[in-house]
């Protein structure tokens, strides 16, 4: 533990056997040693895609202005609306064979506007463009441990002519480094867990570190004591929630690899992937939580499902593959199963945010020093639409934006325009995004 006389340095560790460190959450006893200019609270931006669209008359409002109703879809997120904000009317990117197709480009193009910019069939050079989030990141990031994260569920594959003639990589990823850098999700929870928490080596040495010790808090158990009694009684309660939602994220991990364990040899997943799909959005987004409570990470990306999906929903009563639940053909049935689907992600969304608001930030909460983006990169999905995606920003933005609102914009505005608003929320100097033709003045 690095201790300043009688200052926590901002970048604190609790340091424990194995390797083992816990980075510290802001506490009241770092603020002594920030300068004037640091002690703000800092701007986190998560952006979470949703493959496959939605059925949008299950999920804009009727009204505008924040005297709305919510519809089916978006219902699990009303006890949120005093910060939320929902847009229609906006246009996602076309998707033609340019751009990735009617898939590939849906998710390809959500956080740059842009999409593939390589030819089809051509696997020699892979570019298409910087991101949103990486523009945040190069803000906001400033010495934090992992500069974002990038994280999923699925992957697509990488077999030649599974991915609409491109290389799969499109399919994988929303985000972009740089125009040649694509960064791809992590979907192993374990693997995000070790990188945030200095766990490293080979699979097998990991496996055998794990073994070794119960839990990574029991090694810091007492550098925990020695630093609980030279704090407040403020900062010990920020301090105990947030090794607690640490122990959470361990237990949930733990419980995943004993069912994994018990499937026989040859047939198991790899090392922390969940063996259910409702566990996988569970411990996902509790890693995000963690990464923004410590300040491992301040900005995520997570793509719940990748376009073209074939999972199955089975434990919500759909066990149909999610991409041809999508077509639904306009038959009632169908259009139910369909919302009943996007209402399940939307739920595990609100599960997020609920933990976002119940974590304390400073004089906050970390919902509200936080922007989650949620989106996908089409309408209706039947039709492969482009009109008016789902897209809605949750959070105080670091006191900068005012919730409870519906937005439809006029003339069809491209999504990018809204990207480029929470850039400047963020202090990210971005001028131009895609196809954008200006800004949202929120």
């Amino acid at each position: 533990m690095f201790i300043s006389k009688k200052h926590l340095p901002r970048r604190s560790f609790l340091r424990g056997t194995l390797g083992t460190m816990v980075a510290l959450p802001f506490l009241d006893a770092m603020t002594p040693a920030l300068s004037a200019q640091s002690k703000a609270r800092p701007f986190r931006f998560g952006a979470v895609y949703m493959p496959n669209g939605i059925y949008p008359q299950l999920w804009h409002p009727d009204k505008t202005g924040s005297d709305f109703e919510f519809k089916p879809i978006m219902k699990p997120l009303e006890p949120y609306r005093d910060q939320l904000i929902t847009f229609s009317k906006m246009k996602a990117p076309d998707g033609n064979p340019e751009n990735g197709g009617v898939h590939m480009g849906a998710s390809a193009a959500w956080l740059n506007g842009v999409g593939p910019l390589t030819q089809q069939a051509n696997y020699t050079v892979i570019r298409s463009k910087k991101t949103i989030d990486q523009f945040i990141a190069d803000k906001v990031a400033e010495d934090t441990p992992l500069r974002s994260l990038q994280v999923g569920t699925e992957d697509m594959g990488t077999s030649a002519g599974a991915c609409d003639g491109y290389p799969c990589v499109f399919f994988n990823t929303v985000s972009w480094r740089d125009d040649t850098s694509p960064l791809p999700m992590a979907i192993n929870p374990r693997v995000t867990f070790e990188r945030m928490f200095g766990e490293n080596g080979s699979a097998k040495k990991r496996l055998a570190n794990l073994k070794q010790k119960q839990s990574m808090l029991d090694s810091i158990t007492e550098e925990t004591a020695k630093l609980q009694k030279k704090l407040g009684a403020a900062d010990n309660v920020i301090l105990e929630e947030y090794l607690s939602n640490v122990r959470d994220v361990e237990l949930q991990l733990d419980r995943m690899e004993a069912r994994a364990a018990s499937i026989p040899e040859g047939q198991a997943s790899p090392l922390g992937i969940p063996e259910t799909f409702d566990d996988h959005m569970t411990i996902t987004y509790d890693l995000m939580r963690l990464a923004f409570q410590a300040d491992i990470s301040r900005v995520f990306t997570f793509m719940v499902g990748h376009e073209g999906s074939s999972r199955s929903y089975a434990h919500i009563g759909i066990p149909e593959p999610h991409h041809p639940v999508t077509h639904h053909g306009d038959k009632p049935e169908n259009i139910e199963r369909y919302a009943k689907l996007t209402t399940y992600q939307t739920a595990k969304l609100a599960e997020f945010i609920g933990k976002l608001k119940e974590t304390s930030d400073g004089d906050g909460t970390l919902l509200d020093r936080s922007i989650i983006y949620y989106g996908s990169g089409m309408g209706n999905g039947n039709a492969h639409d482009r009109n008016t995606p789902p897209a809605i920003i949750i959070g105080g933005g670091n006191r900068k934006l005012q919730g409870n609102r519906h937005i439809a914009v006029e003339n069809k505005e491209p999504t990018a325009n809204l990207l480029l608003t929470i850039a400047d929320m963020a202090g990210a100097e971005v001028e131009t995004l895609g196809k954008s033709t200006g800004r949202f003045n929120l």
